[in-house]
């Protein structure tokens, strides 16, 4: 493909090398038949004769010959067979695909049936957990390895752990001690897992992103994350911070139980994570999409892989005759319709009249959504971890990294209803310059079945579809124009919190001012934050560069950088006792979901174009609320817009900030938050000494 670079253990699969060549379907997975080419045995011919030359023998002596060899080959062959290894037998059959030669991975990978993929169990949460007041140490192993599934019927190499995908469940009480030890049993990467949501209270080095809080796992190391659940509750999830792992099925649930948790009560509660699925292992994606052009876009750099596929709880239906055009096969490799079987549907049931709690969770690289479930009203009661005043919709969105908590009630006939995660396509479709033949046959939503108990499994689902776009009205986007399908979190100034809180106080030299936008940088397309394309250091953690500087805000450079390099940007909050602001601009066409590590923030302002901009009449643009502002760690920020976050200076750390969009923050949309680095560095230096140690340690060890 002319002009495309390649690097790392893709190079040979970017640049179209697709050796060995594949040939006819396999007999099974688990075989592996090379085609072999016979050399053709020259013809034996006669000289022309002017007819046949005819010879004969008794019928006796030809029965006694035939006989004889026949004993005598026998003989042979038992001692040929004895004395020498047996031969491979040459079939005519197609290896199934060699996805170590593609994409760089261990091979005799296992095969992990969707049975075993997927825990159903603990996705329905029927673990019979106590909910307590009393503190407890909550303990888990992750083994984290490499194995081929197949989520929608597709099979591709993914990334489990404990060979789940969603991944196991944490559940544990407010004030409770999580410690999770990490096993790293991959061949040739590096890993990290960030407890998304959390908000590391006094542990900003068990946040688990690799690059600023630590250096990757090593292959076949491992690392224990330790960390207080401090004054949170509701719904969170775990993901590998490293790369685009979590992809690859690296992720999972974290439930936080709260006796006093202000929600109304339910009879059951549900799991549901809402993603995409690409078909094509996620770092042969990455290397394709950071170089100046792409598999499915050779013309144009910077274009985002669309997926293949959207999933509920990890499993859809896929049609097996459509070929990808993100990562489309090579024509003498058509291994698409060879290692596929269609799929399942998720599937849960429910008796009538009961009260259930969905927590909802986007779980995705690109993509965002509506969920809803037909026939039924839906009753959200949280956002991100924070209780608000009940709101009624027949759909609800999720952009990457938001949770949901929503509450069905089962008042419908009893039968089978469709529950539907909708792509909101003018969000993405006018950005792409290609179509996804694969997403477009699934037409752009996933599906699943809510049944009532009593109803036939068979019987075809009822009901009348609920909002699959934007209920609130009309928005207009300069590139859409007016529609209503809706690309934005709900209007900020909609959920009220429970636990109320007014906007913090901003204390002088807290405030941070940030732009971001798309560049070419030479011949590939970059994000840029202010006058910064983020990439993670080698073979260090910025943490780890804190101690020995001095943090004299006069003295900041115009690039943030410090002394951590050009390729960092890192925003200082040094004064504790107030709060801190943030204001995010964007000068992009397209919406972003921001997530904040190390707090819930409060969304206290908002409004079209750049902040301190003026309307055509002379006000200003931004919309406040101080009053009781919705809190979360998660915004969508609009298009050509702003939004303004605040937060109490009350937790030093170095806290990333960045795009959820995996190809984003992989293309430099990331920036870190210092909060107060003089408090920050005792706090390392009152460390446990093995853990820091250990955490150190991995920095130059690993294979990123």
């Amino acid at each position: 493909m002319g002009g495309h670079r390649s690097s790392g253990s893709t190079s040979r699969l970017i640049a179209g090398d697709v050796s060995p060549v594949l040939a006819s379907p396999p007999t099974s997975h688990t075989e592996a038949r090379w085609v072999y080419k016979s050399t053709a045995l020259s013809d034996f011919s006669s000289s022309p004769q002017d007819g046949p030359v005819r010879r004969s023998v008794p019928l006796w002596l030809f029965l006694t010959i035939a006989m004889f060899s026949f004993i005598v080959s026998l003989a042979l062959g038992l001692v040929v067979g004895l004395a020498w290894p047996p031969r491979l037998p040459t079939v005519f059959a197609a290896t199934p695909f060699n996805y170590s030669h593609f994409y760089g991975i261990p091979e005799r990978l296992d095969i992990v049936p969707i049975e075993r993929l997927i825990n159903s169990t603990e996705l329905d949460l029927r673990t019979d957990f106590q909910t307590s007041k009393e503190p407890a140490v909550r303990e888990y192993v992750f083994n984290i390895s490499h194995a081929v599934a197949a989520p929608d019927g597709f099979q591709k190499p993914m990334i489990l752990v404990n060979g789940q995908s969603p991944g196991p469940l944490i559940e544990a009480n407010v004030g409770d001690t999580i410690r999770v030890h990490v096993n790293n049993m991959m061949a040739a990467r590096d890993t990290a897992v960030h407890w998304h949501g959390i908000n590391q209270h006094g542990s900003t080095w068990m946040d688990g992103v690799a690059g600023v809080s630590q250096c990757g796992i090593p292959p076949g190391q491992n690392f224990t994350y330790e960390f207080v659940v401090d004054n949170q509750r509701g719904t969170y999830w775990w993901h590998s911070h490293l790369g685009v792992q979590y992809t690859d099925g690296a992720y999972g649930p974290i439930i936080i139980h709260d006796p006093e948790e202000m929600v109304p009560e339910t009879d059951e509660e549900r799991i549901v994570f809402v993603g995409d699925l690409y078909h094509t292992y996620g770092s042969v994606l990455l290397a394709s999409y950071l170089n100046s052009s792409s598999r499915w876009v050779p013309f144009e750099p910077g274009v985002e892989p669309l997926a293949d596929n959207i999933v509920l709880n990890g499993q859809h239906t896929t049609d097996c005759s459509v070929a990808s055009s993100t990562y489309p096969p090579d024509p003498a490799s058509p291994f698409a319709s060879l290692n596929c079987e269609g799929g399942q549907l998720y599937h849960t049931t429910i008796r009538h009249g009961q009260r259930i709690r969905l927590r909802l969770i986007n779980s995705s690289s690109f993509l965002s959504y509506w969920f809803s479930v037909d026939n039924h009203t839906l009753s959200i009661i949280e956002l991100d971890g924070v209780e608000i005043e009940p709101i009624s919709t027949r759909g609800v969105y999720l952009n990457i990294g938001q949770r949901v908590s929503v509450i069905l009630v089962a008042n419908q006939t009893v039968g089978n209803y469709y529950i539907r995660a909708t792509l909101p396509q003018t969000c993405f479709l006018p950005y792409a310059p290609y179509t996804s033949t694969t997403l477009e046959s699934v037409q752009y939503a996933a599906r699943g079945i809510l049944s009532y108990e009593g109803a036939s499994p068979d019987a075809e689902p009822v009901g009348v579809r609920g909002n699959v776009s934007n209920p609130y009205g009309v928005e207009n986007n300069g590139v859409r124009g007016d529609v209503w399908e809706g690309c934005d979190d709900m209007p900020f100034n909609i959920p009220k919190p429970r636990r109320e809180m007014a906007a913090v106080d901003v204390a002088d030299g807290n405030d941070q001012y940030i732009e971001y936008m798309f560049r070419q940088a030479q011949d590939v397309n970059r994000i840029f934050i202010n006058k910064t394309a983020y990439s993670p250091l080698e073979h260090n953690a910025t943490l780890w560069k804190v101690p020995g500087q001095k943090f004299d805000p006069s003295k900041a450079n115009s690039y943030g950088s410090w002394d951590f390099g050009l390729n960092q940007q890192v925003l200082l909050i040094p004064h504790a006792g107030k709060g801190a602001q943030i204001v995010i601009n964007s000068r992009d066409a397209m919406e972003h979901p921001w997530h904040m590590h190390g707090h819930t923030f409060q969304i206290v302002g908002w409004g079209p174009g750049l902040f301190g901009g003026a309307a055509a009449n002379g006000t200003t643009t931004t919309t406040w609320s101080l009053e009781n502002p919705m809190r979360r760690d998660t915004v969508t920020v609009p298009a050509q817009s702003h939004v303004v976050l605040r937060f109490a200076a009350d937790n030093p750390g170095l806290w990333a900030l960045h795009c959820h969009v995996a190809w984003h923050m992989e293309g430099g949309m990331f920036v870190s938050l210092l909060e107060r680095p003089g408090d920050l560095v005792k706090m390392m230096d009152d460390m446990d000494p093995e853990t820091r140690a250990r955490s150190q340690g991995f920095c130059g060890m690993g294979n990123g």
